[in-house]
Formats: C-alpha cells, structure tokens, sequence
C-alpha cells in the first residue's frame, strides 16, 4: 500500500484539471443549501404567524416558503445533471491519459498487469474517483459551509442547547474515523482481488474450448469460486467496520434529535418555546445531523478513492516510451547487429550472447534456430520493444546509419506469432496499418498475403472477425495478419513465425507472391524453421 501523501496528491493533481466545473457544481450547491437553511427561518415564521406569535400576513409568506422550495427543488435537479456532465468529461479524459501511459510504457518481456485487471483499473478505479473528484468533492465542500451555517442559526435559537449539540454529533465522526486505515487496506485488497476475478474471468472464457477439453470446467469454476470467497470475507470485514462507524453515528444523531425534542416539550409547557420555533429547531437538528452524516459516508468514498487511485498510479509510474518523432528511412535499409546479448528481467541466463549478423537491404533473410534460442526475441529488439543488455542494432540506408528506437519502428512492417487479429471487420484490421488505403490497395495486399478468400466471403472486406480472429481458421487469420503487415509504410518486413499454421503449397505461394511484389524493394527477415522459406532465401543466419 503506497503513503496516504502520493495517492492524495495524485487525486489534487486529477482536480485540476476540472476545477473551476467542479467549483460551479459546488456554487450551485451552495445555492441549494442556502436555499434549505432558509426554508426552515421560514416555516418558523409561518408557523408563528399562523399560532399569533407575529403578526404578519400569511398568504405572503406561505407564497414566499412556496417559492424558496422551487428553488431549491430546481437547484438540486440542475446539479444531478451538471454532476453527471462533469463526470463523463472527466472520466473519459483521465481514461485517454491512463490509456497513452499504458500504451507508451516500456515492456521488459513480461507484462506487469494482466490485462483484466488494466482494463478493471481504467473503467472501474477511473469511475470512483472521478465521481469522488466531481461529486463527493464539491459536496462535502458545501456540506461544511451547510453545518457551520446550521450551527449558527441554532445558536440564534438556543446558545445552551447548540453547545450540547455540539458536543454530541462529532461521536459519530471520530467513531468513523477510528477505522479509516484499516478500511482503506481493505478497500485496496477488494479492488485487487477484483482483479483477478476478472482476469480468470476474461482468461477462461477467450480459451473455453480448451477449457473444456481438458476437463477443467470443474476446476475454473472452483478457482472462481475460491476468489469469490476470498472478495466476500474482505467485504463482510470492510461492511463490519462500516457498521461500527455507523453505530457510533447513530448514537449520536439519536441523542441530539432527544435532547432537542425534550427541550422544545418542556419549553412549550413553560411558555419559553412557541410552536414556530420547536419546528424550526427540530428542523435545525436535521440540518446539523444530514451534514455530519453525509461527511461520516464521505470518508468510506475517500478511501476507496484513494484505493483506487493508488492503483491509477502504479500505471503511471511505468516507464514510458516517451514522445518521439518517427525516422523513415527511404527504401530498403538494412540492420547490423554487433555483439548483441540479451536476457530477460529477473532471469540471469542469456537469451541471445554476442550475436552480430548484418541483414543486407533488399534481400530475404531466414533466421532458423531451435525452439528457445531466441528468434522472436531479436525481433523485438529490432523493433526497440526491448533494450539490449549489450552490444546494438542499427538500421542504415545509402546515406545514414542509426540505431533502432522507438522513432525507428516506423520502418517496419511487422507480423507477429500466433493470431494477432482484433474483433470487428477484415477492413477494420486492414486499414490498422494504413487509415487511408483503398479498397484496391486493400484487395492487392490480401493478393499478395493468399488471402484472397475473403473477397469470396458474403460480406468481402466487412466480414467480421470475432475476438483473436475466431471464426477463422489459424491459416486464413495468418494470411489477414500477413495482409494488413504489407500494407504498412517501411522498407523492413520482418514475419516471426507468420505461416506456420499454413500448409507447404500455401506457404510457398504466399512467400512467392511476396518476392514477386516487393523484389528488392523490402528487406525480408523470416523467422522459421520450416524447409520453404530457406529454399527462397538469400541468406539464412543460425541462431
């Protein structure tokens, strides 16, 4: 659990962004408040009208008590709006910001969060503090200035018995707050333990095929099962603490709402109380309890919004890519490697150990090796989503030489293992890798990839693609992955393992069509191990 001062500081940094929205809200508020304490000076003033204690017109004042409760009902609907207004802003603003921190961080070949749990962060853990932010905020704001007022009016009415009042409603904030870290600890464990919930839940449901053929539908169900029990101990001890605050408070609010009914019966009996003024006092009480009460639920809010913006902030301290501007290359560049070792993060053995090839422009590269000796890692260092341990990797043309970076990356044209399809439509996916492509651009690359089969689909190009490309074959969604790769700007393509779900002739007839599109235009490092590509190659480097 991070110090109360980093997750505080991180909800004011969040505040300003949206603090002269969330200082109206509270403005409006005030008028609202403003509009209740006055509410209850005039009751107290139809009331004595009415019993002969003042003597007034009656008709004018009931109008005006009239008036003064459109007010405020008006004023409160208006905030619910302007409350929900400034929260979607916020939300979707903070959530764009967390989203480019997560997708610009650095990767050290293992993910830090699953990504359930990221995504439970950034809609979740985003939505209580927002609403903390736009809405318990300027509430609690206003909430204070409304005691403090009531306070004073209830002085105006009886000094001895304010003083009472007084001494009785903080039991219920210091018996809240007795509890306010063990809550929070709780509050942080929930939202964790959410998480994997709904990672287990994510996982087991994209791979339920397998699931179920290896007979462990009985064995996710328990593991759910077994985090559901973990997620509602912790809750039944937070709703424990809660109750005890709760207690405290209503010992309290019960108190003061006696003490004030007895003193305003044995003042009507003494003549030293009339009729307006007990309603207005026992009014007055409310308005001093609401406010207490509301500032004893503000401190559960807080906590969890403190929760969850610790867990917002293990997001933002992720080492980022930082901005940059991207370098193409014109052409076909090539890539030297020199001494190159590397090893992944918390493991001592070297991956790769003083590797040096260079991959000549314009020409078909295979890179062949045993499973584990680290092909696709070199891939990923080409494409600087790692950083070597030692030696470099430069990308030069004709006229310049300069080492791979985040501002590099746009030189290639990149398929990755295994089925890289996203949910929507082939063109959807198509047009990942270039916005602005045609439809005869798109029908030429998926030529050159033997994909033509979607153009025989029922719907073409705006076939859907289920999520990771079910309802696809391993085959047809390599050929798609293959497709919208070629369509991407870069002189570099570099296919990890691309076609290993394709037979031999598809194979060669992809790899075919590719020498005869891009000839010496593309340098072409293929990552296999499989007899095709090596008969096409022009050179093969051994790992």
């Amino acid at each position: 659990m991070k110090d109360f001062g980093p997750c505080l500081k991180g909800v004011w940094r969040l505040l300003r962004t949206v603090r002269w929205k969330v200082l109206f809200s509270a403005f409006l508020q005030t008028v609202a408040a403003a509009a209740s304490l006055a509410f209850v000076w005039f009751s107290k003033r139809v009331v004595d009208i009415a019993t002969g204690h003042v003597d007034a017109e009656l008709g004018p004042a009931i109008a005006l008590l009239v008036g003064i409760m459109v007010l405020q009902v008006l004023t409160r609907v208006f905030v619910k709006y302007y409350e929900g207004r400034i929260t979607i802003l916020a939300k979707n603003r903070i959530r764009s910001d967390v989203f480019e921190k997560a997708l610009r961080s650095t990767w050290t070949g293992r993910d830090k969060f699953h990504s359930a749990d990221m995504a439970n962060r950034m809609e979740e853990d985003i939505r209580v503090v927002t609403e903390f932010i736009c809405c318990d905020i300027p509430e609690a704001c206003v909430t204070v200035l409304q005691m403090i007022a009531a306070v004073v009016m209830l002085f105006t009415f009886s000094a001895s018995l304010a003083w009472i009042l007084i001494w009785i409603m903080p039991v219920a904030v210091v018996g809240a707050r007795l509890w306010f870290r063990r809550m929070r600890a709780l509050s942080t464990e929930i939202r964790t333990i959410d998480g994997r919930i709904n990672g287990h839940l994510q996982e087991t449901l994209q791979h339920r095929v397998l699931v179920k053929t290896l007979g462990s539908v009985g064995a996710s169900q328990d593991e759910l099962s077994s985090l559901q029990e973990l997620e509602r101990d912790r809750t039944v001890s937070r709703l424990g603490y809660s109750a005890m605050s709760r207690a405290f408070m209503s010992v309290g609010f019960s108190a003061g709402y006696l003490v004030a009914f007895i003193w305003g019966v044995l003042g009507l009996r003494d003549g030293s109380v009339t009729y307006g003024l007990m309603v207005a006092f026992l009014q007055m009480v409310g308005q001093v309890q609401r406010p207490v009460a509301n500032l004893a639920l503000y401190i559960p809010a807080f906590i969890r919004s403190l929760s969850s913006e610790e867990r917002l902030l293990e997001i933002g301290e992720m080492p980022q890519e930082g901005a940059y501007a991207d370098v193409l290359l014109e052409g076909a560049p090539g890539l030297r490697v020199s001494g190159l070792s590397y090893s992944y993060e918390g493991r001592s053995e070297k991956v790769l150990s003083d590797f040096s090839f260079d991959f000549k422009p314009g020409q078909m590269t295979v890179v062949v090796g045993p499973t584990g000796e680290g092909k696709s890692t070199l891939a990923q260092l080409m494409l600087a989503l790692l950083e070597p341990s030692a030696g470099a990797i430069e990308i030069y043309g004709a006229m310049e030489s300069i080492p791979v970076s985040p501002a590099t990356r746009c030189n290639f044209m990149y398929v990755p293992q295994g089925n890289s399809l996203l949910s929507g439509s082939v063109r959807a996916n198509l047009l990942m890798a270039r916005p602005e492509a045609t439809d005869e651009e798109l029908r030429a690359a998926l030529h050159a990839a033997a994909a033509d089969f979607v153009l025989d689909l029922p719907d073409g190009l705006d076939s859907s693609c289920a999520e990771i490309g079910r309802g696809l074959s391993e085959g047809q969604a390599q050929r798609i992955a293959i497709a919208r790769a070629l369509l991407h700007r870069g002189g570099i393509l570099i296919l990890d393992e691309a076609t290993s779900a394709l037979d031999a002739d598809t194979e060669k007839l992809v790899l075919e069509r590719i020498r005869e599109r891009f000839g010496s235009s593309k340098t072409i490092i293929c990552i296999t191990h499989r007899p095709a590509a090596i008969a096409l190659a022009d050179s093969v480097c051994k790992l």
